[in-house]
């Protein structure tokens, strides 16, 4: 059975939120405050925390805080002063406003178990959590935010990662889901036969929403999706530095192969310890009755058409000398990282539309095979077959 990694150390998942006072007066405020919205906006809008964590660097010298975009709150980030409570020093964090994120790094002594600091006319102290690197030492480990998939789905999903490409270790942020409890997760995990540790990490933070009424951002009406990005940062930085090798990829999301090669190893191999790849989108369209699973979608559009915008990415964080101290591994692409690669044929992630609850949009909509529009992909008939065997009798 797979090892919970918290067994051994139950703050490991623990986070430090610097959260804005619900009665007082100062909070995020959406771009274009003045447009009129649905209440729904607000319900998913994170408008009281500045920063989702503050924990040690890998080498103990410098402090992180990481949060979702400043917004309105960028002059009092930009002004932030830190203490460190033991040593009494005050610094002035190094600042970067990044994609749909804030990452602020502060050098204080490694003695400082906590700092103080002050938002407005509000004031803080908080624990720095220790660098938990240690945890993934060599693994070759997948991550993702999870709410309220399918416990069966996200079983699939890790075994077929530890039989196609030799993942090591499986961490799940779960955000906020009401279906089930972090222990069913855990059980989910514990079962996954040759998984040899995970983590499951409690995410409470508003994901965000999308398609708002504000489109002068660069992301459009997608900007106000907070969650997820710190998250990437929180998880490379904190839990990562130490890893093999490291592949973002959410539950309805599956890597293959033409030539059935592992993406860890083919990313520890790339000069710059860094790869990305294309997306394709695999319809939700399938035979089978009873629940969906990964195993039963294999049609996608032709060619070209079948497409997604997004690319997806593996990294070796031991090469992070490539990176500054800014880096931020994004959903799409890692920013602030040497890689003069480009984009890998060598490597397809397939995003099952028929496997997901989603945050926001219907993906039920159910289509009819077209052999004009629509292909079999053999890659993933073939693929399926050896990693999950046939498809067992009703």
């Amino acid at each position: 059975m797979a090892i919970d990694i918290a067994q051994s150390d139950a703050t490991i998942a623990a986070s430090s939120p610097v959260l804005l006072s619900e009665a007082g007066s100062l909070r995020r405020l959406p771009l274009g405050p003045e447009l009129e919205r649905p209440q729904s906006f607000y319900d998913r809008f994170d408008d009281w925390a500045v920063f989702y964590d503050v924990f040690r660097d890998h080498r103990g010298k410098h402090v992180y805080l990481l949060g979702p975009m400043a917004l309105n709150l960028k002059p009092y980030i930009d002004e932030l002063v830190v203490e460190g409570v033991q040593s009494g020093i005050q610094v002035r964090p190094k600042v970067y406003h990044g994609v749909q994120a804030i990452i602020l790094r502060a050098k204080l002594p490694e003695a400082d178990t906590h700092l103080r600091l002050s938002i407005g006319d509000q004031q803080f102290e908080l624990a720095i959590q220790p660098n938990q690197s240690q945890a993934l030492a060599g693994d070759r480990a997948i991550f993702t935010i999870n709410k309220d998939n399918d416990l069966q789905w996200i079983a699939d999903w890790a075994r077929f990662y530890v039989r196609e490409h030799g993942a090591t270790a499986v961490v799940v942020y779960d955000n906020g889901s009401t279906e089930y409890g972090l222990d069913d997760i855990r059980r989910t995990l514990s079962a996954v036969e040759g998984l040899k540790k995970f983590l499951v990490i409690p995410w409470p933070y508003r994901y965000g929403s999308m398609g708002d009424v504000y489109t002068k951002h660069k992301f459009g009406g997608h900007w106000p999706q907070f969650a997820q990005p710190t998250l990437f940062v929180q998880f490379f930085r904190k839990y990562a530095m130490q890893a093999r090798s490291i592949l973002n990829v959410d539950v309805d999301e599956l890597v293959m192969s033409p030539f059935r090669k592992s993406v860890f190893k083919a990313v520890e191999r790339s000069p710059f310890g860094l790869l990305r790849f294309n997306r394709v989108w695999v319809l939700n369209a399938r035979e089978e009755d009873g629940p969906p699973r990964h195993r039963h979608f294999v049609i996608r559009k032709k060619g070209v058409a079948a497409r997604d915008r997004g690319k997806k990415w593996a990294l070796t964080p031991g090469r992070a000398f490539f990176a500054s101290w800014r880096a931020q591994p994004w959903t799409h692409q890692v920013k602030g990282w040497l890689n003069l690669s480009g984009s890998s044929d060598r490597f397809y992630g397939y995003h099952f539309i028929g496997i997901s609850h989603s945050w926001y949009w219907d993906r039920t909509e159910k289509i009819v095979f077209d052999p004009k529009l629509h292909v079999r992909d053999p890659l993933m008939i073939k693929t399926f077959a050896d990693v999950f065997g046939p498809e067992p009798k009703q």
